[in-house]
């Protein structure tokens, strides 16, 4: 039952995303990092940590396991919180795997 949850989960943000995707490309924008990185700073010292980055990720309806992956992603130091620059060089490092992809 979880695992069917799960993947109902997972399904459900791929379309969320895609959805995002979509509508940012139709209008030409593009998310701008320094709004996301400020939306997960609650605290606005500059680094966002995982509980404020679970806090604003749909606790709910993803386990801690796989908020922590997602933030480890991000966090590629492991000091528990990520800069903006962290934050832009994922985003540069999954548009090159999405370019690379794209080649395949």
């Amino acid at each position: 039952m979880k695992s069917n949850i799960l993947k109902l989960s997972l399904l459900t943000i791929g379309f969320f995303a895609v959805s995002l995707t979509a509508s940012a490309q139709e209008g030409k924008k593009k998310l701008d990092p320094e709004k996301v990185f400020n939306y997960f700073d609650l605290d606005k010292d500059g680094k966002v940590t995982f509980e404020e980055f679970k806090s604003k990720k749909r606790k709910n309806e993803l386990s801690d396991e796989i908020l922590q992956k997602r933030f480890n992603r991000i966090d590629k130091d492991g000091d528990g919180s990520y800069t903006l620059e962290d934050y832009k060089a994922r985003l540069e490092r999954a548009a090159k795997a999405k370019a690379k992809k794209k080649k395949h």
